[in-house]
């Protein structure tokens, strides 16, 4: 039963297929992707159509064996199945026909697209030269600036360095300057100091001169007054004697 179900249906597809070859062959590509289905239809079919070829071919096989006339019966059914797998490759070679008009569509679009699209593509591949052009330039000022920046800061670092000795460099000359200037005015100090105190000490010893020779004027003084009392009271009393 399984096997005359088989051989019936691929009999029927094997019947209904058997015109697509022309029909394919007259009727104009108007549909891709139907066509790429009729394709994968014809695909299948004939897988479905070969594979019962070969399984109603080994049943008919075995039953030759129980028949009087068993080459015969075998021929014939190998006949049978050479005739199904022959349709089955011309249901494949009409898929792949099918296939192959599909992929010579899709590059003869993509050929008319890409002549069609040439003048654009052109420009948008001059465009996009440009844009990588300009961004090269750009990239290698910006790479110029960096490095005239970098340059400028150096000599801007060593103008500052130099200048900052040059500023202590006259600082400390102005330091020592000044401290020298302090150095001579204490010399100054001190020597006057110093002549100052030895004329307050000779102003002073001659202060004590005067006064010790003033003490001794007036001791003197006295001491000759003292002795001329002495020597002057007797005079006195004798010149009082005679009045007398």
């Amino acid at each position: 039963m399984r096997l005359r179900q088989l051989t019936l249906a691929a009999c029927l597809s094997s019947l209904c297929l058997a015109a697509l070859p022309v029909v394919a062959e007259e009727a104009p590509v108007l549909d891709p992707a139907a066509e790429m289905a009729r394709a994968k239809g014809l695909k299948d079919e004939a897988s479905t159509l070969r594979k019962a070829a070969e399984a109603r071919f080994s049943e008919e096989e075995i039953a030759c064996y129980q028949r009087f006339l068993v080459n015969r019966c075998i021929d014939q059914a190998r006949a049978r199945r050479v005739a199904d797998v022959r349709k089955a490759r011309e249901m494949d070679v009409e898929a792949g026909r099918i296939e192959l008009a599909e992929k010579n569509r899709r590059y003869a679009e993509r050929q008319a697209e890409s002549v069609e699209l040439a003048p654009q593509k052109a420009v948008e591949r001059s465009e996009q030269e440009a844009r990588a052009r300009a961004g090269n330039e750009s990239r290698l000022r910006q790479l110029s600036d960096k490095e005239t920046s970098r340059v400028q800061r150096e000599q801007e670092g060593k103008a500052r360095a130099a200048q900052e000795v040059a500023e202590r460099k006259r600082k400390d000359a102005s330091d020592a300057s000044r401290r020298a200037a302090e150095a001579r005015a204490a010399g100054v100090r001190a020597e006057q100091t110093r002549e100052g105190k030895a004329d307050y000490e000779e102003r002073a010893r001659k202060a004590a001169e005067k006064k010790a020779e003033k003490a001794e004027k007036a001791r003197q003084a006295e001491q000759d007054k003292s002795s001329g009392k002495a020597a002057g009271k007797p005079a006195g009393e004798a010149g009082l004697l005679p009045g007398k």
